[in-house]
């Protein structure tokens, strides 16, 4: 088969998005007929007709629908090597792919980025003379070496974050298109995990029940439990995740007590749930990173021994070949292994600080 020019995989794509070869032409600033040039040799190199015209336009035929699939695949890797590549020419780092649950991500983030600008940057042979005094105590010329990059001794990484549901990031994870993710569970065994992602425990969040002040004082039990079925007539806010680890809790300690929690609303913004409790709208548990200070919500301590979310540092297990590839030291491989060793390194600083003596155990 031919090499493939990416410039008909464009030119199928643009077909298919906007209906028709004017209209393609037109998105990507292209003539008619340069569109139909590169979509005929597209189609010649793989031996199949890709797209049907008729007066209403243009469309893929059904292996031209499997051919668009793989095109906007091709095509988004190809714009995140020129965006890596961009950005290594002009600020020698390195992209680590990160993904977090919202309101793990909103705490998390931004302290991580903040360690990271901290990090001694990539430095050129010109940048180490300036900075080295030579022998008798001058600095030497700046033309005695060569300008490339060189890698100092820690790489510089930089950070391409995706917020999005627990579920839709592990599947990431497994796919390889995240590098790590910040995760939360309440289940202290992990059965969830797969076999292909590793995770490491990074701190413990204690759970608060959150219920209107008018809705009188919730009882506990010997252990601390509050007394659930006080709140039986109570809609509750769940997330909109229906996977959600929290909500798996509740849900259990609610049918343990002899009812299923009516379910009012779905949201992911606590600060939002909060207003919705001081409305008297909802009741709902919450991770004390996000408990409200508002003198209208009752805030009742879940005991840790029975429930906590544990916030987890998620990465695919690496395998006998990745390791291979590693010991051969390709020097790509091995400069994205040391972007990613310093992004871990730095969540384990900046998370240091929530750290609990509920630490658990690694599970690889």
């Amino acid at each position: 088969m031919e090499v493939l020019d990416t410039r008909g995989l464009s030119a199928l794509r643009a077909i298919a998005e906007s209906g028709s070869v004017a209209a393609a032409a037109t998105a990507l600033g292209w003539s008619q007929p340069t569109i139909n040039h590169h979509l005929r040799n597209l189609e010649r190199a793989l031996g199949s007709t890709l797209v049907e015209k008729s007066p209403r336009g243009s469309q893929p035929t059904v292996v031209g629908s499997l051919v668009v699939s793989r095109a906007i695949e091709i095509l988004g890797l190809c714009e995140r090597l020129g965006t890596e590549v961009a950005l290594w020419r002009e600020a020698q780092a390195v992209p680590v792919k990160i993904g977090a649950v919202p309101t793990v991500g909103a705490r998390v983030i931004p302290k991580l980025h903040n360690q990271l600008q901290r990090r001694p940057r990539w430095q050129t042979h010109e940048e180490r003379a300036a900075a080295k005094p030579a022998a008798g105590g001058s600095s030497a010329p700046a033309d005695t070496a060569p300008a490339e990059a060189v890698p100092a001794e820690m790489t510089t990484a930089a950070l391409d974050v995706t917020m999005d549901e627990h579920a839709k990031l592990v599947a990431r994870l497994e796919a390889g298109d995240l590098d790590l993710a910040l995760l939360v569970s309440t289940d202290i065994d992990r059965t969830w995990i797969p076999s292909t992602l590793t995770a490491t425990h990074l701190y413990s969040e204690q759970l608060f029940l959150c219920v209107p002040k008018f809705v009188g004082p919730i009882g506990l039990d010997e252990q601390g439990m509050p007394d659930l079925t006080s709140l039986v007539s109570q809609t509750w806010a769940f997330s909109i995740d229906p996977g959600d680890a929290i909500d798996e809790v509740v849900r259990s300690f609610c049918v343990a007590a002899g009812f299923e929690p009516r379910v009012g609303m779905r949201m992911d913004d606590y600060a939002a749930i909060i207003r919705m409790i001081a409305a008297g709208l909802a009741v709902a548990v919450i991770p004390d990173s996000s408990v409200p200070e508002d003198p209208t919500v009752e805030i009742i301590p879940m005991p840790m021994d029975a429930c906590r979310r544990d916030v987890l540092l998620v990465s695919r297990s690496r395998t006998a070949e990745s390791r291979a590839k590693v010991s051969r030291h390709d020097p790509i491989i091995a400069a994205h292994h040391a972007a990613i060793a310093e992004v871990v390194a730095d969540v384990r600083t900046v998370t240091a600080q929530w750290r609990s003596p509920h630490s658990g155990g690694d599970r690889g």
